[in-house]
């Protein structure tokens, strides 16, 4: 079959699985091309890739560890086709599914295809989920239901949904717009929200999210990564290092929808080390009157962005285009979530009569207080589109 598709499948151990995975493509597929790339896999994986007689398949590995987004980023890299799916090993395809990707492809728009899965996550609802159960693992695996199952969804000839909101690992999208923007962002390490952030990026090129709900596969869910041996006890903490990273890229919480980014210091008197934890993710500098020692030797090894760089003593230089100050005595719940939803609360102050921009280009800056906080705005700057291309994430940060 002709299609100009490259299936991207990143692997770490769990050797069952990627073996299963191979042989359902297969056998739907003879022809499509499949790219895998291992990092850092010890159970025999790299011995049976190189151990693959297939044409059609590309590989990597190396004895290295790597985040997520490296693996996948070298899947694209080694991809031929015009348009790549990332997939995962723990997931079988099912009939139709290249072909109804190749009725949708487009370089203007993204692609969700539709997964079904267990009732491991049934109350997450998302318009790309299907919860059915057809078996959590290979042993229990039903696969003659599953292709019963789908083939009424086939012939039902559902259209997609288009300009849906969220976002989905399981894409396709034009390969070059994907290596032009860089891949996925090493940032998240090793993995969790790497997803949310492409979403983001390629949202602000205006590509157009469709969900196709005949382009289906069964996904046993995180085989290779919560769920494995190697992960399972370290998700919660993996999880929460990726949401503050997350924070700290964009400014808000783990999400699909653009939002403005905008250039902020946080200036705060009677600063200790719970104050500085909740708060430095949420601004792009912290101007603090306590020594952060103790805190960024906690927090550096979580991520990749310099801490010494973001947190400042009180009495420096403040080139921020947004400066909110405040007591960190007088500090409470209340004064954290506002804090939490700074980008909207900025953008609206801006956008009510009287406007601040207006009062900003006559003076120069523009001062309101909200309860304990005290703003000054003296840019309404945005930084948001420079996120989109990664070289580097530190060169997006060190361009705000």
């Amino acid at each position: 079959m002709n299609n100009n598709i490259s299936i991207l499948v990143g692997l770490k151990n769990n050797l069952d699985y990627s073996k299963y995975f191979y042989q359902t493509t297969r056998s739907l597929y003879p022809t499509v091309e499949i790219v895998f790339v291992s990092y850092n896999s010890a159970d025999g994986t790299h011995e049976w890739l190189d151990n693959l007689q297939d044409d059609h398949v590309k590989y990597y590995y190396s004895p290295e560890s790597k985040t997520l987004a490296h693996t996948y980023n070298k899947c694209t890299e080694l991809a031929t086709k015009d348009y790549v799916v990332f997939a995962h090993n723990d997931m079988v395809l099912t009939p139709g599914f290249i072909e109804g990707l190749q009725k949708h492809l487009s370089q203007k728009s993204l692609l969700y295809y539709t997964t079904i899965e267990p009732p491991i996550f049934a109350d997450d609802h998302r318009p790309w989920k299907i919860v059915e159960d057809f078996g959590t693992d290979i042993a229990s695996f039903k696969k003659d239901d599953l292709y019963s199952f789908t083939n009424k969804i086939l012939k039902d000839n559902s259209g997609p949904i288009r300009d849906v909101q969220g976002a989905s690992f399981f894409l396709c999208v034009n390969k070059d717009t994907l290596l032009e923007i860089g891949g996925l962002d090493t940032l998240f390490n090793p993995m969790f929200c790497e997803d949310d952030d492409l979403i983001l990026r390629l949202s602000l090129l205006n590509l157009k999210k469709i969900v196709i709900p005949d382009v289906l596969c069964y996904h046993f869910i995180s085989k290779t990564s919560r769920f494995s041996a190697e992960y399972q006890n370290k998700t919660q903490q993996i999880e929460l290092n990726s949401n503050r990273n997350f924070i700290r890229k964009w400014g808000f919480k783990s999400s699909s929808a653009v939002k403005k980014k905008y250039d902020i210091g946080l200036i705060i008197k009677n600063c200790d080390e719970k104050i500085l934890s909740q708060l430095e993710p949420w601004c792009s500098t912290i101007y603090i009157d306590s020594d952060p020692g103790p805190y960024i030797a906690r927090e550096q090894p979580n991520t990749a962005i310099d801490l010494v760089d973001r947190i400042k003593p009180l009495e420096a230089s403040k080139k921020n285009g947004v400066l909110i100050s405040f007591d960190g005595k007088n500090f409470n719940d209340q004064a954290y979530n506002k804090i939490q939803q700074l980008n909207e609360f900025i953008t609206r102050q801006i956008n009510t009569p009287p406007s601040l921009l207006q009062k900003i280009l006559r003076k120069n800056s523009a001062m309101f207080k909200w309860k304990m906080l005290k703003f000054e705005i003296i840019r309404t700057q945005t930084y948001e589109h420079q996120l989109i291309h990664i070289k580097t994430t530190l060169d997006a940060f060190q361009s705000v």
